[in-house]
């Protein structure tokens, strides 16, 4: 795992995390200094050109320490672990991974006082820094225990869904839109789950708070004239999150995970209430990653970088063109990829955007290839640039297996090619093989082999195992068998108590839980590939509001096996046939009769 490249002339001699570091740290019996840092972060660059870079402060890293870098968009496992509140995290570790103690962005003078009474602790006074570390290794495991998954069966309810719903209502802003006060994220799922609520009930309450999250992010500082607010009024896409609580003062690092997201809430919205203004954020998102966020032979680069902030995202777009470009990580991270596949697909199925397809399919066909490995998992990073362009002895993890399974079963959607359908199986058998955790219902967020430092504690993530549940639910729904969607329902039961901890955090459970709670509508698309009928009855499937429905296209002339297991005839022109558990409607031969067929099958389901 390559250093960042914002640590590379570092003064600091930083090891990459892994076996060799704790070897060493063992055998010259030193602490392990483990810094946590994203190439997108500001304030990482700043400790590395400001505290780093103080002589004394290097001296006394490199002398009395084991200094360890990780980057956290590679080794989302280990900031799960050691992250202490932000980026950069600076931790100290015993050599068999312990936390000794720690905190986020030091100055110089503070560092090197902290590095003082650590080396001092260590060399001088044992027996207390042990006691210490003892007493925070056992609330750490306490804390883990409340949060693991347990038997919960039969939870997955209408009520810990509404639970959630109030959740978010209870944090959210009614003056500015949005969650809380400031720092403000987004919270795309919060946003969605209120969507979700008012099209089940016609509520008020919750429309008005998507809708108003939904504005103010995309339309703060417009007003103004200005070029940017949270959203890049110039070139698109937004940054990660506003300083301020009214959307004005972004930190302006754009991620494409959160771009993923953000288009998947709008294009909810905008199948829900036509506002042009969401259509027109989903192309604007979309524009900016074709343009800046991606490679033309496909792959979502990881996200470009904070620094640069208003001197260039003040300026117009022609005059952004005449500067250097902050920073973009080049790498293509999977489960990343995956959202923004999934987000593109359904984007382009329902604005009618054959280039978004087209792109979406060549990022899996040349990303799959390269991080599939013989086992049928996925790898997590593609290096394109780099002579070690994955690395083979980094652990296999939960998100970008059940990201890559939600990306793989979309293209499947959208073609109909029975490949992808294959790649899916292979994805799911590695999944249940190596990372599902029978005793504790969930599945596990790492597959290596071997413990690596403090990486011996299992971690069962919340987020992680909802993205595996809601592939699993559609996997099941697409012909892959009901124990998947016995197999999700059980996930999101053990689950349930730690996303109603979260709170508005855990509403992506309540998304996830909505479509176990009701039955699957599937509409399954019957005729030639070819025709120009079934592609517009696929545009219309696509710009409906179907949540936790699945669209699958059969051809007679390669799916005769499959259309023999749903009853359907092999002849005729194009037709779409609109199923709600295992009751199908009249089939539809029109994009018009298939409009109502969907929204029959809604009221059924309601």
């Amino acid at each position: 795992m390559p250093l960042d490249p914002h640590a590379r002339s570092s003064p600091v001699d930083w090891l990459e995390w892994g076996p060799r570091a704790f070897d060493r740290a063992r055998r010259e019996e030193k602490p392990i200094l483990l810094r946590i840092s994203a190439v997108w972060c500001h304030w990482c660059h700043v400790m590395d050109e400001k505290t780093d870079a103080d002589p004394e402060v290097a001296r006394r890293m490199n002398e009395w320490f084991v200094p360890v870098r990780v980057d956290n968009d590679e080794r989302p496992d280990v900031n799960d672990r050691y992250n202490l509140g932000g980026w950069p995290t600076t931790a100290f570790l015993t050599p068999e991974g312990e936390l000794i103690t720690g905190g986020t962005y030091f100055p110089a003078p503070q560092m090197r006082e902290i590095l003082e009474r650590i080396h001092e602790g260590w060399s001088q006074h044992r027996e207390e820094l042990d006691a210490e570390v003892e007493r925070i290794r056992r609330r750490r495991r306490e804390s883990l225990e409340k949060r693991v998954p347990g038997d919960a069966a039969g939870r997955v309810t209408g009520e810990a869904i509404a639970d959630l719903v109030e959740a978010a209502l209870d944090t959210y802003d009614w003056r500015h839109g949005g969650f809380g006060t400031q720092p403000k994220f987004p919270q795309p799922e919060a946003v969605r789950l209120l969507l979700h609520a008012h099209a089940g009930s016609e509520a008020d309450g919750p429309r008005e708070a998507a809708e108003k999250t939904l504005i103010r992010m995309r339309t703060a500082g417009e007003a103004e004239g200005r070029t940017y607010g949270l959203y890049d009024h110039a070139a698109g896409g937004f940054f990660r999150y506003s300083t301020t609580r009214d959307w004005t003062e972004p930190h302006f690092e754009k991620m494409c995970e959160d771009n993923a997201r953000l288009a998947l809430a709008y294009l909810d919205g905008w199948r829900l209430f036509g506002e042009e203004l969401y259509e027109g954020t989903v192309r604007g998102i979309f524009d900016f990653v074709l343009r800046t966020l991606s490679d033309p032979d496909g792959g979502a680069y990881g996200s470009q970088d904070a620094d640069g902030e208003a001197a260039y995202y003040g300026k117009p777009l022609a005059e952004r063109a005449e500067m250097e470009t902050p920073f973009i990580d080049r790498r293509f991270y999977a489960s990343w990829n995956g959202m923004m596949v999934v987000a593109a697909l359904q984007a382009g199925a329902a604005l009618g955007w054959p280039e978004l397809d087209d792109w979406a399919r060549r990022t899996l066909e040349r990303l799959d290839p390269e991080l599939a490995t013989d086992a049928g998992g996925v790898r997590r990073v593609l290096r394109p640039q780099d002579d070690e362009r994955v690395d083979d002895e980094a652990p296999l993890l939960l998100g970008d297996q059940a990201w890559w399974l939600r990306a793989v079963l979309a293209a499947y959607q959208a073609t109909g090619d029975p490949a992808w359908r294959d790649r899916a199986v292979a994805l799911v058998r590695f999944v249940e093989r190596e990372l599902f955790d029978v005793e504790r219902g969930a599945a596990r967020d790492r597959a290596s082999g071997g413990a690596e430092g403090g990486l011996s504690d299992p971690h069962w993530p919340l987020a992680d195992n909802v993205a595996l549940a809601e592939g699993l639910i559609a996997h099941a729904a697409l012909g892959g068998g009901e124990r998947w969607r016995e197999r999700a329902a059980g996930i999101l039961a053990a689950t349930r108590e730690e996303a109603l901890r979260q709170g508005v955090h855990g509403a992506g459970w309540g998304l996830a839980a909505a479509q176990v709670v009701s039955d699957p509508i599937r509409v399954h698309l019957v005729g030639s590939t070819e025709a120009p009928e079934l592609r517009g009855l696929r545009t219309e499937a696509g710009r409906a509001w179907l949540p936790g429905g699945v669209t699958e296209i059969l051809d007679p002339s390669r799916d005769g096996e499959r259309l023999a297991s749903l009853g359907y005839p092999t002849d005729g022109p194009p037709r779409a046939y609109v199923c709600i558990g295992d009751r199908c409607l009249e089939p539809a031969s029109g994009r018009e009769e298939l409009v109502e067929r969907i929204a029959e099958a809604l009221a059924a389901r309601s």
